[in-house]
């Protein structure tokens, strides 16, 4: 099979849906990865430039292989690395994951045809394993086509809106044709196209790899007829999203400081701190409405084109093995069941995997700032144990009731990540997503500090967020252009050597695993 030849109903490419397809392609690679420099303060002429051939970073310097753990400083540890991805891979034990997603076009060759061609070896492979590796690739295949489809309805409702604005703004019209113009002249760009999608393909195959290893389960909407199967559910959730974007898109092309407020903002308050009052990625409300909440996760997944949940479960390696080793240690039954605190949780899509993975008996407590978020995760996790109760009563052929009183719902907080309501060494293991990129550096040690109090001795805490400056080299140059989404700390989270927050509270690095734009590090606390 060539390149030419390989169509599935994912990656193929119709030719009344190109330009359409392309539009929504260029538009994200506009936002997200135009090649814009990032603009990086000097940290002495030892630091190379932010370039693949100067990020090699399974081959540090020979002066980079000893730390001196006791009087280290940020200061020491600017002058020696040349990014954190390089800090990170002296610190932890890494998984193969890293070094490929490190090399994968490291120095920035790959054309179209050959991303193509990479696609196109990841679909045999899956074809070739059949069973349940091909049932899981036709599942992502449609999974990943209808967050395409939501993307270019999107990216259609934002033109017609912002060309009827323009229409009814003399004075802008003629600024925005220019910027429609130059646009429409950047389009057909194939390699932008190929290079999301391989990274869709790539991450899938990843994650059904630690599947296959037994890492952790079949996402459990796999396996039973549940809500995201239902028509209704598409439909409902395509017109929120399509509804979403048009604001989204509104709000990101003025970009004036009314359109980074929320209806908090300005509100001097203990719960919610400053860093808080913004409307991350332009979106309604930030995270301050039940609106928000409810389009959140259609909204990342088009973005991200379905490989959003993939990228998470990283987090489940670590977190599931702990789990096999605490209940190992618990043989006798004299231990209480496994606590598991998640902070961040958003709309507890996370949680609900972790959930599924974990003993049934796992004490499960979800904090977040919104009550709206949380709420949804309330919703998410009520889902999740309808799901399994109708999973184990086919499974056992009888009644699952007495099994689905055993799990507890999850227990919802409203906090700080930086104050947490809870004793020291209450929880087993803590978990925190994509949450450090959207705070500023001293709460980021804050919440490390509080994430270590909270944790037993002998447990874990499980860091996942987006990658960082030498994680994917050839991203490094352009990483920064999130900020543009109203993310006001990313580029300064990008260059934040993270493991050190948790070091300098007695944490120790056990391991990294990267997915795509994703990194989870996990940490131990010394008993």
């Amino acid at each position: 099979m060539t390149a030419n030849s390989f169509s599935t109903p994912l990656f193929s490419i119709k030719s009344d849906q190109e330009q359409q397809l392309q539009q929504v392609m260029q538009d994200i690679e506009k936002d997200f990865l135009s090649d814009v420099p990032i603009e990086k303060e000097p940290r002495g002429s030892s630091v190379p430039n932010s370039s693949a051939e100067n990020y090699i970073i399974d081959e540090p310097r020979e002066q980079d292989s000893i730390i001196n753990e006791t009087d280290t400083t940020l200061q020491d540890i600017n002058e020696q690395f040349a990014s954190p991805a390089m800090y990170e891979n002296t610190k932890f034990e890494y998984d193969e994951t890293v070094q490929f997603w490190q090399d994968l076009n490291r120095d920035g060759s790959m054309e179209a045809s050959d991303m193509i061609q990479e696609i196109v070896n990841v679909a045999n492979r899956f074809v070739g394993k059949g069973g349940d590796a091909l049932n899981y690739w036709l599942r992502h295949n449609a999974r990943t086509g209808y967050f395409l489809t939501n993307a270019s309805l999107g990216t259609i409702g934002s033109a017609l809106h912002e060309r009827l604005v323009n229409n009814n703004n003399e004075d802008n019209r003629g600024d925005e044709e220019g910027k429609a113009k130059g646009f429409i002249e950047t389009l057909a760009q194939p390699k932008v196209v190929s290079r999301l999608l391989m990274d869709t393909a790539l991450s899938y195959e990843q994650d059904y790899q630690r599947i296959a290893d037994g890492k952790f389960k079949l996402p459990y909407d796999m396996y039973t007829s549940n809500r995201q199967n239902s028509p209704f559910f598409f439909a409902r959730q395509t017109a929120r999203f399509v509804n979403e974007a048009v604001g989204t898109v509104s709000r990101r092309n003025r970009g004036t400081d009314e359109d980074k407020r929320t209806w908090i903002s300005g509100i001097k308050s203990d719960l919610y701190p400053d860093y808080y009052q913004n409307a991350f990625h332009y979106q309604t409300d930030g995270w301050m409405s039940q609106e928000s909440a409810n389009v959140y996760e259609t909204s990342t997944e088009s973005l991200f084109l379905g490989r959003q949940d993939a990228m998470q479960r990283t987090a489940l390696v670590p977190l599931v093995k702990y789990s096999k080793e605490y209940s190992q240690s618990n043989k006798d039954g004299a231990k209480r069941p496994l606590r598991v605190l998640e902070v961040a949780c958003g709309t507890g899509r996370f949680l609900t995997f972790a959930r599924d993975n974990l003993p049934l008996d796992t004490e499960f407590t979800a904090v977040d700032l919104s009550p709206f978020y949380l709420d949804k995760a309330r919703d998410n996790d009520k889902n999740w144990r309808s799901i399994r109760k109708k999973s184990d009563k086919a499974n056992s052929r009888g009644s699952s009731a007495d099994v689905l009183t055993t799990i507890k719902p999850v227990r919802a907080v409203q906090a700080k990540a930086e104050d947490l309501p809870f004793e020291n060494e209450e929880f087993d293991a803590v978990v925190c997503m994509y949450l450090y990129h959207e705070v500023p550096r001293d709460i980021r040690a804050k919440i490390a500090s509080e994430m270590a109090r909270v944790t037993r001795p002998g447990g874990r805490v499980i860091f996942t967020d987006s990658i960082q400056l030498g994680d994917r080299p050839d991203h490094d140059a352009t990483m920064g252009n999130f900020e543009k989404m109203n993310e006001p700390h990313y580029r300064d989270y990008i260059s934040d050597y993270l493991p050190v927050h948790f070091e300098k509270v007695g944490m120790e690095c056990l391991t990294k695993t990267v997915c795509s734009g994703t990194k989870t590090l996990a940490f131990r606390k010394p008993e």
